[in-house]
């Protein structure tokens, strides 16, 4: 029975991911999809081309770029994050993508984003990221910290607004075996109050309410989406990989020694549960 791997976003908290997917990949570990968002589409692209430490590479030289985040951006190009950069010289100078290794790849790639017409996820395959992976930037694209993304005749912003953590996806999907990783640890609980006042939220999106109401309603769907998580892993039709204790850094955080360590925590995490994963993962 094949297995899917479930990856949630997080910003900077994504160097804990990359942590565990090379863990993954050095085990040699298929999986039937990848379902992704934000941070987490963004690790599964080189975690798919083969390119084992490649996001350690990003988080730990680049992400302290002021190319790849900074308020600058925000007013150079509509986004914090560089998006121009991080898929221009990045992807292919700096540290070049595999395309034909990612292309070649039988796993397919989910990566999810948030349409503004309904607030709901929508998915795209590796067929459908666009060019410039126009998929992929939209499933990062914080509101209030970037302009939307036109792509596919939907206007998109992050993929964790509607569905931060894609199971429901790949349930749908019919993987109904899933190793799911988290970002955050066992203790946390989003909190439910917004994190803008309703009314400001309403008024920057007043042309898009179904999609200001799901930005209300965001830590209430994280913890519900959570709690999903842990149920499936309790009734074993999941193993959910999260940290080992909480992560306090910044979600702008751009010090390479700090990255480092949540990197360095997904890979202990995965370790010290990998027998477990591979018989999961290959049974």
């Amino acid at each position: 029975m094949s297995c899917g791997l479930v990856l949630e976003g997080g910003g900077v908290r994504g160097a804990y991911t990359a942590g565990v997917l090379d863990v993954l990949a050095r085990e040699n570990l298929h999986f039937s999809t990848v379902y992704a968002i934000s941070a987490g589409a963004c690790n599964a692209l080189s975690f798919l081309s083969g390119q084992i430490g490649r996001n350690r590479e990003i988080f730990a030289q680049y992400l302290p770029d002021k190319r790849y985040v900074s308020a600058g951006n925000l007013l150079r190009c509509g986004s914090m994050f560089g998006f121009d950069f991080i898929f221009g010289p990045l992807f292919h100078e700096l540290l070049p993508f595999d395309y034909e290794a990612f292309f070649q790849n039988p796993t397919d790639l989910q990566a999810g984003a948030t349409d503004l017409a309904t607030g709901k996820a929508v998915f795209f395959s590796k067929k459908e990221l666009g060019p410039g992976m126009e998929a992929v930037r939209a499933s990062s694209a914080q509101p209030f910290l970037a302009h939307p993304i036109r792509y596919g005749g939907r206007r998109l912003l992050d993929g964790s607004v509607a569905q931060a953590i894609p199971l429901r996806r790949a349930e749908e999907d019919g993987s109904l075996r899933n190793l799911v990783v988290l970002t955050r640890d066992d203790s946390y609980r989003k909190p439910e109050k917004p994190e803008y006042p309703r009314a400001v939220i309403r008024a920057r999106y007043w042309r898009y309410p179904d999609f200001a109401q799901a930005l209300c309603r965001r830590g209430q769907v994280y913890n519900q989406l959570r709690r999903e998580c842990l149920e499936r892993e309790g009734a074993g039709r999941a193993i959910v990989i999260r940290p080992s204790r909480p992560i306090t850094v910044s979600a702008f955080c751009r010090d390479p020694s700090q990255l480092m360590e949540l990197y360095a925590m997904g890979e202990q995490d995965t370790a010290a549960r990998l027998a477990e994963i591979k018989e999961f993962v290959t049974l």
